[in-house]
């Protein structure tokens, strides 16, 4: 009970924070419009929203403003690298592998339906998940070329 009472009066104190906030960004808006009413002969409501472009091009401005001022945040160089995903490590990876050699292997597979390693089809049932983790039956995936022989 105690945590739902300190977050509707964590969302309250907000609410009220923005309410005070936009009520002054209001009255200063309306306070440039009655200005510019003054100056220029407007009607109020077209002066209070000359106002408030004007406030918004002065919050647009201050803000690039002190992003040029300020320097940007230091890059850390010191990346640290898993060496656990290494290809060099994995016995069954070969970028260099013949592609003519890949071609002639799977033939009859269409190059999107290929696996991208060299798998173990010899112990497949027809029936079996396909090894390629296309999750369809084996003689539905990559078993099609050896049904047909």
């Amino acid at each position: 009970m105690k945590i739902v009472l300190s977050f509707l009066g964590l969302i309250l104190v907000a609410f009220i924070i923005l309410t005070l906030g936009s009520g002054l960004l209001v009255l200063l808006a309306y306070g440039i419009g009655w200005t510019v009413n003054l100056v220029m002969g407007l009607e109020p409501f077209q002066a209070t929203v000359l106002g408030l472009a004007g406030i918004l091009v002065f919050i647009i401005l201050a803000d690039r403003v002190i992003h040029t001022l300020t320097p940007p945040a230091p890059v850390s160089n010191d990346i640290e690298f898993d060496d656990e995903d290494d290809f060099e490590d994995d016995e069954d990876f070969d970028p260099f592998e013949d592609k003519d050699e890949l071609d002639k292997r799977y033939a009859g597979i269409p190059r999107w339906r290929r696996p991208l390693r060299n798998l173990d089809f010899s112990n497949v049932n027809p029936n079996d998940r396909c090894p390629c983790g296309s999750g369809r039956k084996y003689k539905n995936c990559h078993g099609v070329k050896q049904n047909k022989n």
